[in-house]
């Protein structure tokens, strides 16, 4: 078979595209569930670590720095989950891997506090970064990617709301168990939570709407279409070989430049409260600040998904990362209140949209049935480039005179981010026929 994309029929792209956030009963369960899941994942894989490697140093007298240095490559646990959690979710569904990564995820998370060496911080923080990948970032996105193929924009942009708000409140959870609970049990609390959530997707979620009674998108079907739309995507298996979908342009313009996209925010984010300091502000109102934008942000997660659903992913991409450039830009220049404060609504506007619409361009290329197959590519791709921000970053600040360099730098990847979307062939490949042609029976 060839490597090149075969693309749905010309009649698939004519149904209007509806912006309404009508999911239904079942469909806003699954998008809670997911925005409860990455909120989660995004805190015990990175914002934790601004109290856990500190509060670790001190309980057990490790150096800190030295912790700081080993998450960098336990993080890359993250990155190999992407492609083998995406494997065991195309052979078994996205629930069970949900299931058993929230289980892991809860034991690994448990230990950190329980195991003080740094040997023992290094492979259990590996586990948490894959298991809580492999909930978080892999299995609910395959769920969202199920119950919403035209409509993933705006179930991304509600979902991604609560990847926005871990920003913010996470720490201060994870602070005050430590304070209730002490150090260990603390740990064990936020591990307590993880094995809810076990409890509640066992109950209560489903692999495809159909199994729930429900439709893809919440659109009106009869019985026999249900049936046939179920029918076709739990016999669906995707024509291409992983082989194949890495001799498409597209897998590699969609992994690069979503990786691209969070270097720039990685960057920008991870020294945000210094650049304030270096401008002259106490650490105290630099995080006030930052938080400030991250609570800014939280609108900003769904008004991604809306220019998403409504302009397309892809164009969504584009603007978005001019939207970075521009807010790089601002921050670098900002000598004063308000240039300063102009930068920072923008990138806390900027939150939500990298998670929300770097998904969906994956799902819009590969809709459904080869969803997993190709995010499992394309999501390691993403992380591989994602981890070389910090030493772009680094670099950029040595050698290229300070924050002047560093984001001027930044900035010009900004710009690369949309050449590479601008390449990126719109059009998506062969999608289960069995959902299709009842989704144009309803319409």
């Amino acid at each position: 078979m060839s490597a090149e994309p075969k693309t749905v029929p010309t009649a698939l792209e004519s149904p209007p595209v509806d912006n309404r956030s009508n999911f239904g009963a079942r469909g806003w369960s699954i998008v809670g569930v997911q925005g409860v899941l990455i909120w989660l994942a995004a805190g015990i894989q990175v914002h934790g670590l601004n109290i856990i490697v500190p509060t670790l140093a001190e309980y057990y007298g490790l150096d800190s720095t030295t912790l700081l240095y080993w998450a960098t490559p336990a993080s890359l646990g993250g990155v190999i989950a992407g492609w083998a959690v995406a494997k065991t979710c195309e052979l078994w569904g996205a629930k069970i891997n949900i299931i058993v990564c929230l289980a892991a995820s809860a034991i690994a998370f448990g230990l950190l506090g329980t195991w003080g060496t740094i040997p023992a911080f290094v492979g259990l923080f590996f586990m948490v970064n894959f298991f809580g990948s492999g909930f978080g970032y892999v299995g609910g996105i395959n769920l969202i990617a199920n119950w919403f193929p035209r409509k993933k924009n705006l179930a991304l942009g509600w979902m991604t709301m609560g990847q926005t708000m871990s920003t913010a409140l996470f720490v201060p959870m994870l602070a005050a168990f430590f304070a209730i609970f002490g150090v260990q049990n603390g740990f064990w609390a936020v591990s307590a939570i993880l094995g809810a959530l076990v409890i509640v997707v066992a109950l209560f979620v489903k692999n495809l709407p159909e199994e729930a009674g429900a439709t893809p998108d919440n659109i009106p079907m009869t019985a026999e279409q249900i049936k046939a739309s179920r029918e076709a995507a739990e016999t669906y298996k995707s024509p291409f070989s992983t082989l194949q979908l890495l001799k498409m342009k597209d897998v590699w313009l969609i992994g690069l430049g979503s990786g691209g996209i969070f270097i720039v925010l990685v960057a920008v984010l991870s020294q945000l409260v210094p650049r304030m300091m270096a401008l002259g502000y106490s650490q105290d109102q630099a995080i006030t600040n930052m938080a400030i934008a991250a609570f800014i942000g939280v609108p900003g997660a769904y008004a991604w998904g809306w220019l998403g659903q409504r302009m397309s992913s892809r164009m969504g991409l584009m603007l978005y990362s001019a939207w970075w450039l521009v807010a790089v830009v601002a921050n670098l220049y900002a000598t004063n209140t308000f240039m300063l404060w102009f930068s920072l609504v923008m990138i806390g506007l900027s939150f939500g949209g990298a998670t929300n619409l770097t998904t969906a361009i994956v799902a819009d290329k590969f809709p459904r049935g080869t969803f997993v197959k190709a995010f499992g590519i394309i999501q390691p791709m993403q992380g591989l480039v994602r981890i070389t921000s910090y030493a772009i970053l680094a670099w950029g600040l040595t050698h290229l005179g300070g924050y002047t360099g560093a984001y001027t730098m930044l900035a010009g990847i900004a710009l690369v981010n949309v050449v590479l979307f601008w390449l990126v062939d719109p059009k998506p490949v062969e999608e289960p026929a069995g959902f299709a042609e009842a989704e144009l029976a309803a319409h």
